[in-house]
């Protein structure tokens, strides 16, 4: 017999003891495992928030190289800005020494002006410009009191050019006839050119301003002249530009200034051989550039 309170080991559990141990492990099981949760859970958030930051720092460092980008683009766009500016200096400097050349060339001209005599026109020339004029209505005028011969520029250049047309042909071919002719011959002839006051635009880059355009146009019928026969020493060429309207200008244009004008004149030393190109030029005030 056993005596109460004393425990003896037979080496196998007693059914008590199972029991026991069952009911500690049912206890300790649960706790291993919401601690197991708890720490998944919390390393998903961790990987979530770093993920995040990661996808952050690539949004960042893809705005950061598009900013140096933008920046490289501006350094190279203000590059070529100053590039234009320093081409554009030049230009400016380029068009004022020649504006101071033609001034120049005007006052020479002036008063080469002011040694001429201007006679009456024979019966016979002034007589066969009347005809020819007639001829050509829409694109020549005759002024009988000033002995002045108009080339009316829409018929004779397309607009903002200096090339004549093949229209004009005609009629400057009919006038170099009548300028070699022995009525004629003895005259000196003046080319001049103008314009309405409407500035040059799409040819302004090759005609910067009205004087430019009027020149060119003076001579181009110069040298039409000269390709049909006419003496090149006999020839003065001037531009003025908008500054001698015939009439009033008005906005969006007037024909009636845009003309080539050609005279005849005898100079009063008429043992004289040189020959005079002269480009006119009315003075002009150009603001530096800034």
């Amino acid at each position: 017999m056993i005596p109460a309170g004393e425990f003896v080991s037979s080496g196998r559990e007693t059914p008590m003891i199972r029991v026991r141990t069952l009911a500690l492990c049912s206890l300790v099981a649960p706790v291993l495992s919401l601690g197991a949760c708890v720490s998944a859970e919390k390393y998903e958030k961790s990987l979530q928030v770093r993920r995040s930051l990661q996808e952050q720092l690539v949004g960042i460092t893809n705005e950061r190289d598009a900013l140096k980008a933008q920046l490289i683009n501006r350094d190279q766009l203000l590059e070529q800005a100053r590039g234009d500016l320093d081409t554009m200096q030049n230009d400016y400097t380029n068009i004022q020494t020649e504006v101071d050349t033609l001034a120049t060339n005007n006052r020479e001209l002036a008063i080469q002006l002011s040694e001429m005599e201007i006679n009456a026109l024979p019966g016979s020339v002034s007589r066969q410009l009347a005809e020819m004029a007639a001829d050509y209505p829409d694109s020549i005028e005759y002024d009988e009191s000033t002995g002045a011969l108009r080339f009316m520029s829409d018929f004779t250049f397309n607009s903002g050019q200096a090339e004549l047309k093949r229209s004009a042909g005609s009629g400057l071919n009919a006038l170099a006839n009548i300028l070699q002719s022995n009525a004629a011959d003895k005259f000196e002839i003046m080319v001049v050119g103008h314009t309405d006051d409407v500035k040059p635009s799409r040819s302004r880059v090759k005609y910067p301003t009205n004087l430019y355009l009027s020149a060119a146009r003076a001579i181009a019928v110069r040298d039409a002249l000269v390709q049909s026969g006419v003496n090149p020493d006999r020839l003065t060429i001037a531009g003025k530009g908008e500054y001698q309207p015939l009439v009033p200008n008005i906005k969006g244009g007037t024909p009636e200034n845009r003309r080539v004008e050609v005279f005849l004149y005898e100079l009063a030393d008429s043992n004289t051989g040189a020959e005079m190109e002269v480009v006119e030029v009315a003075e002009e005030s150009m603001e530096p550039m800034k």
